[in-house]
C-alpha cells in the first residue's frame, strides 16, 4: 500500500515461473521474490463449501471477537475448543449466541451476544485461534454465519460483500 516504487514483473518463456523485482531508492535494498508454477489442476474449492445450511446468523464482528477472544484464555487447555450455541429470535426475546470455553484447572468462560439469527437452534464448535483469524481479518462491522449440523463447516461471509467467503471446519465435541 505504502510502496512507490514500481513493481518489475517477469514471466519466464516456459510460462513456469513468475519474478517481481522492486527496486529500492538505496543500495543493497532490492527485493526479488520468485514463484515456482505448481504443476496440475487446482482443487474445486466449490465442493468444500455448503450449498445448505439450518441456521443463519448476522453477527457484530466486534462483539463476536470480543467474546471469542474471552473465551480463548479458557479454551487453550482444552485443545482451543470454543462452543457456540445458537438461538433464534423467539417472539419475546433476540436472537443470541452463547460462547462458551471450559479449562479444567480454571474454570468456565460464558458470554453471549445478541445477534438476528434465523431458522434453527443450533450447537457448533470450533478451534478459537480460527474463528479470531477469520474475525481479525474483516474490514466489515457485520458477518453472515451459516451453520448446518455440528459436524459440518461453517460458513463465513461479510454482509454486503458476495466476493468473500470463509469456511471453517469444526471441532468435535461432547454436548
Amino acid at each position: 500500500r505504502d510502496q512507490e516504487e514500481p513493481v518489475e514483473i517477469t514471466i519466464n518463456n516456459q510460462k513456469s515461473q513468475i519474478l517481481f523485482r522492486i527496486k529500492a531508492k538505496e543500495p543493497k535494498k532490492d527485493v526479488e521474490i520468485v514463484s515456482q508454477l505448481i504443476q496440475g489442476t487446482y482443487p474445486d474449492y466449490h465442493q468444500l463449501i455448503p450449498d445448505s445450511h439450518n441456521t443463519q446468523a448476522t453477527i457484530d464482528v466486534a462483539r463476536f471477537l470480543q467474546a471469542v477472544r474471552s473465551a480463548s484464555v479458557f479454551a487453550r487447555d482444552g485443545s482451543g475448543i470454543v462452543r457456540l450455541m445458537i438461538v433464534p429470535e423467539g417472539k419475546s426475546s433476540k436472537g443470541t449466541i452463547q460462547i462458551s470455553a471450559r479449562a479444567e484447572e480454571i474454570g468456565d468462560n460464558e458470554g453471549s451476544i445478541e445477534a438476528s439469527v434465523q431458522g434453527e437452534e443450533a450447537k457448533i464448535a470450533f478451534n478459537s485461534k480460527y474463528l479470531m483469524d477469520v474475525f481479525s481479518a474483516l474490514e466489515d462491522d457485520q458477518v453472515l454465519m451459516e451453520v448446518g449440523t455440528p459436524s459440518s463447516p461453517g460458513v463465513f461471509k461479510p454482509v454486503g460483500d458476495g466476493n468473500w467467503t470463509q469456511v471453517v471446519m469444526p471441532m468435535f465435541v461432547q454436548w
